[in-house]
């Protein structure tokens, strides 16, 4: 299973059973690096509310390769869990733990979004 990049509005999309579901992403120049968040938007995007899935530090300073680097992410991480075909709760927790395993063996540092500045993991 892979996840495809989608620009301008960034956001990923990946499938399981006849669904396409969505991730998007948010990056935010937090001083000598790029904040990037990643949060579960639904099939299609259509979900009523964002579920956060993992807030890091990819190490770069530029917003489209913070990006690149989300893809790669979450296609490894989807490529550790086994998602029911409809997608719930516990799938969206399972892949949010399967995420932040997978940025720090990347060498990325999870990041807190709310934490104020100074403050980190």
């Amino acid at each position: 299973m892979t996840a495809q990049l989608i620009r301008p509005a960034t956001y990923l999309v990946f499938a399981v059973g006849p669904f396409m579901h969505r991730v998007d992403i948010t990056t935010k120049d937090i001083g000598a690096t790029i904040g990037t968040e990643l949060s579960y938007a639904g099939v299609n995007g259509l979900g009523s509310s964002r579920v956060p899935l993992v807030s890091y530090r990819p190490g770069t300073r530029y917003h489209d390769r913070a990006e690149e680097c989300a893809a790669e992410h979450l296609t490894t991480a989807l490529g550790r869990v086994q998602l029911s075909t409809r997608v719930d709760a516990t799938d969206v927790t399972t892949l949010a733990l399967c995420l932040a395993e997978v940025v720090q063996e990347d060498g990325c540092r999870l990041w807190d979004p709310s934490a104020k500045d100074g403050d980190s993991w």
